[in-house]
């Protein structure tokens, strides 16, 4: 059994690697997507789809233009910067933020009270425990725009995602174990102007699900570590799911579930 893990407070719940119906021998440092649904993904952020932009409401085609690239790059600097990736500090991240946010996810970034550590916001693999096998992440993503408001009633913009993320690693410096990691992430980004005419500010909005699967089960500081053993740590239960079905149900925070291989 290949445990997943989850976050406190960022994740709705981790799963968990059933029996591995895929042969692992195909896992291979020259391909290591091969036999895995991700296979057929596009390699990078050329996974998140941009769809054609249209007025929504109070917002222009450009306004909604704007608003799906930043989304993009914003996804790519929280789950695909390889500093960030291996557990560096997510200055790529922090740069896509509101100043406003910005300072509220740095000041809170690695804090000892997990309710307040800003780490979960992003992928991120502990330190030293492992390492990117090639240059390529499989990725799926969409994304898709919708009027809002604020908690006062103004009128925002949201673009609204969802995306999966595959990832080959290894442990740092060691050429085998080799296994895929699956990050998903529900959410949206949320944009607005403080009056007509001004700039367009952007916000990293709540996640509806975030978990991940071929991770260790419980995460004491928000970053993610694979696992490399199969046995994982903490049990999953209860019907196996398919890590690549959008119609799973959504676990419960902190809960380990069961899901197919990745």
């Amino acid at each position: 059994m290949i445990m997943v893990g989850c976050l406190a407070g960022a994740l709705t719940g981790c799963g968990v690697l059933g029996e591995l119906t895929a042969d692992q021998a195909v896992i291979t440092a020259s391909q290591p997507f091969r036999g895995s649904p991700s296979e057929k993904f596009a390699e990078g952020v050329d996974g998140i789809v941009v769809p054609e932009a249209r007025p929504v409401k109070h917002f222009s085609t450009r306004d909604v233009r704007s608003a799906f690239l930043t989304s993009r790059r914003m996804l790519r600097a929280a789950h695909l910067d390889r500093q960030t990736l291996l557990g560096g500090r997510p200055d790529a991240f922090a740069e896509q933020l509101d100043p406003q946010q910005r300072k509220d996810f740095l000041r809170n970034l690695d804090h000892k009270v997990q309710d307040k550590n800003t780490r979960a916001w992003v992928t991120s693999f502990a330190p030293g425990s492992a390492e990117l096998v090639g240059d390529v992440v499989k990725v799926q993503g969409k994304l898709a725009a919708e009027s809002g408001a604020d908690e006062n009633g103004r009128p925002e913009l949201w673009v609204n995602y969802e995306a999966r993320f595959v990832y080959a690693l290894r442990p740092a410096g060691k050429h085998s174990p080799i296994v895929r990691v699956m990050v998903f992430v529900k959410a949206r980004h949320e944009f607005w102007r403080d009056e007509p005419g001004a700039r367009l500010r952007n916000w990293d909005g709540e996640s509806t699900e975030f978990w991940s699967a071929g991770t260790e089960c419980d995460s004491p500081d928000g970053f993610l570590r694979p696992d490399y053993t199969g046995e994982g740590g903490g049990g999953g239960g209860g019907q196996v799911d398919d890590a690549y079905d959008d119609k799973a149900a959504p676990l419960k925070d902190g809960e380990c579930g069961t899901v197919d291989e990745i």
